[in-house]
């Protein structure tokens, strides 16, 4: 039998734009329900277990890295950074990020979430969206295998796939091939403790055996996750040379893909490189690591151009400098980078619903086209706009204006 609940706002999605949407719902005072699909926060972060946070600092050829982000985007990145005991890492092309470990993103969630009061709902699943004239006025869940039927004045979508427009039938952003998948897993009984020169010997005995026609060609896109060798021990992402779809199907057999690449590929370094000969395979993630999928349309699509010429807006609620990153099928990752020392920004039109009232998005499925979203769907911003779309769902929810939510947000981010 489905019981029912009233709240203010529920957030679809618990990972770090889910987590930093119903943080901020409960700071204005409100009553939020967090609804996530895992048994655990994080979303991709923990789930596919990424291991670094971009897009939290600014774009320059510093050395030290210096925040970009403020507020709660700044204030998840220290505790995290302090319970992973880890400093932001940088490159060459000046990009900083912050390497951090699983299970510390999951208790730093996990305590933020229960310190703000935040009720959760975890192994939980939206089944259908209800609107009654350009509103959401319920949403029904199956939570930990019970039904619930929510009543809301203003919903959040963080889900990464705008489960909610796409359950209520509204236009969505989409494309006919997404960004390729990746698959994080981790070796232990490594033989060597420098990560730069690790990575130099795996690239290099891949390249030999795909020129040998030992591996296919597909096997070099392969990285270190930067910061991850410690103890013996190593994280790995690699690319999956599987079109993403998302059809019915397309997510289980990018799996199975992926764990025969893992296999394939870890047993080949165990046989032929010598640092991996005492190795054994410690995890692989449960998730793979989906980039983009498809978006909801809001007040404003955020584009390509926007995010090259460093546009600033006047309703702006997240500063971002993060490239164009693209990973295809058949290459390794593409990066197209805005001018050193600049940012652009995000609007709140690009997380307001073009066509219901109460419906905000956060997170991967804000409003933009697939270059724009190359950029803006990497961890530090969607805290950003996790906060945002809170702080504008809070408002819907009590009748305060979109103008004066919005200038609260920049007095707190921007």
């Amino acid at each position: 039998m489905e019981s029912n609940l009233h709240t203010d706002v529920v957030v679809l999605g618990g990972g770090s734009a889910g987590i930093a949407a119903a943080i901020a719902v409960v700071r204005k005072g409100l009553r939020v329900v967090l609804i996530e699909r895992n048994a655990y926060p994080g979303g991709k972060a923990t789930a596919a277990e990424v291991g670094t946070v971009c897009g939290l600092h600014k774009f320059n050829k510093k050395e030290n890295a210096e925040y970009l982000v403020r507020g709660f985007a700044r204030e998840f990145a220290e505790l995290l950074q302090i319970k992973s005991n880890t400093s932001p890492l940088y490159n060459a092309d000046g990009l900083h990020y912050l390497p951090y470990d699983i299970e510390a993103f999951k208790n730093v969630s996990i305590d933020l979430l229960n310190k703000n009061n935040v009720t959760n709902y975890f192994n939980s699943v939206l089944k259908t969206v209800q609107t009654v004239n350009d509103k959401i006025v319920s949403v029904s869940v199956i939570a930990a295998g019970n039904p619930i039927n929510i009543q809301v004045k203003a919903i959040i979508d963080c889900s990464g796939g705008s489960s909610i427009s796409r359950a209520a039938g509204l236009p969505l952003i989409e494309s006919e091939v997404y960004q390729a998948a990746a698959q994080i897993f981790t070796m232990t009984g490594i033989d060597e403790t420098n990560e730069g020169r690790l990575g130099m010997i795996v690239m290099k005995a891949v390249r030999l055996a795909i020129d040998r026609e030992e591996l296919a060609g597909f096997y070099d896109r392969v990285y270190i996750v930067p910061g991850s060798l410690k103890n013996n021990t190593v994280s790995f992402k690699v690319g999956i040379p599987l079109v993403v779809t998302y059809a019915p199907g397309n997510i289980p057999e990018l799996k199975t893909v992926a764990r025969s690449f893992v296999e394939n590929l870890s047993q080949f370094l165990i046989s032929h490189v010598e640092v991996f000969k005492n190795a054994v395979v410690k995890s692989i993630a449960p998730d793979v690591g989906t980039r983009i999928g498809q978006r909801s349309t809001g007040k404003y699509i955020l584009t390509e151009e926007d995010v090259l010429q460093c546009k600033k807006f006047d309703d702006a609620i997240a500063n971002a400098s993060w490239p164009i990153e693209e990973w295809g099928q058949n290459r390794r990752v593409s990066m197209r980078f805005i001018d050193v020392d600049d940012f652009y920004q995000i609007p709140a039109r690009c997380l307001q619903s073009k066509n219901i009232d109460n419906l905000f998005f956060a997170g991967r499925n804000i409003s933009a086209t697939d270059a724009a979203i190359a950029s803006a769907r990497v961890m530090g911003i969607c805290l950003q706009t996790g906060y945002a779309a809170g702080c504008l769902a809070a408002a819907a929810a009590t009748d305060i204006s979109m103008a004066d939510a919005v200038a609260q947000i920049q007095t707190d981010q921007i």
